[in-house]
């Protein structure tokens, strides 16, 4: 069984006083998250996650909403944890170096005293596929800011496949990362088009026919888009992914 829990579906500044977008991913192999920005514990501690079985972070861009929670993660584990088996971190070129000047700029002592488990870094093949903590992880490169390299991910674990869009601007790519996909996680920050690096609801609904997922959520909401899905969902078949969602996919 795979079950997929929705951590936060704000975007970058908690509209609605929702946590930033993040999703926590219970499967065979044990549990991962996609993304962990700075609400991402909070929210951990609130749905009364097991921290202990988290094995990896996927990481989509490299966005202080989207990793500005892993420092205080890894302190987690160094102090109050007391953790000693591996944690992965996967992530777009570049992830090492903003994983180490966000640690420095956090909890200096962690990387001068250094981590007592094994911290394994994974760098996404973009486009390509990767292995990486018992799934493969397929990636494109989504139209967003270039200095964060953006990415568009697709998760294979076991018998299900998951898609997530990360930031980004509408691309015909997406269309063929989710065929088929038992999930499609899919920004949602703007009501109208306008803006080349995010979605709108009104791109989503133009493109509602050519998506091909089982299912398809919405998240990383401003106030308005939140309002205007929420009102098309049926129309739409979509799902506005509000905080502490649970779907769970049978075998």
């Amino acid at each position: 069984m795979t079950r997929i829990t929705c951590l936060g579906s704000s975007d970058a500044f908690n509209s609605g006083g929702r946590a930033n977008s993040c999703f926590w991913v219970d499967d065979a192999h044990g549990a991962f998250t996609v993304d962990f920005g700075p609400t991402a514990l909070l929210a951990i501690e609130r749905l009364k996650l097991d921290l202990s079985r988290l094995d990896s972070v996927f990481v989509t861009h490299l966005h202080g909403d989207h990793i500005g929670g892993l420092a205080q993660l890894l302190c987690a584990y160094q102090h109050r944890e007391k953790r000693r088996r591996p944690l992965t971190i996967g992530g777009p070129p570049g992830i090492e170096r903003r994983l180490a000047a966000a640690i420095e700029s956090a909890y200096p002592s962690l990387s001068r005293r250094g981590l007592g488990f094994p911290l394994r870094i994974v760098r996404w093949t973009v486009p390509g596929t990767t292995d990486c903590g018992g799934r493969t992880v397929s990636a494109i490169r989504a139209r967003h800011d270039i200095h964060a390299i953006a990415c568009s991910l697709r998760i294979t674990t076991g018998e299900h496949a998951l898609t997530f869009s990360g930031d980004t601007g509408w691309q015909a790519e997406l269309v063929e990362l989710a065929a088929g996909a038992d999930l499609f996680v899919c920004e949602c920050s703007d009501v109208e088009a306008g803006y080349w690096a995010h979605i709108s609801l009104t791109e989503i609904a133009a493109e509602r026919a050519t998506i091909r997922a089982d299912r398809l959520w919405l998240t990383h909401f401003g106030a308005a888009s939140r309002a205007a899905a929420l009102a098309r969902a049926q129309e739409l078949d979509l799902t506005v992914a509000d905080d502490g969602l649970v779907l769970e996919l049978g075998r």
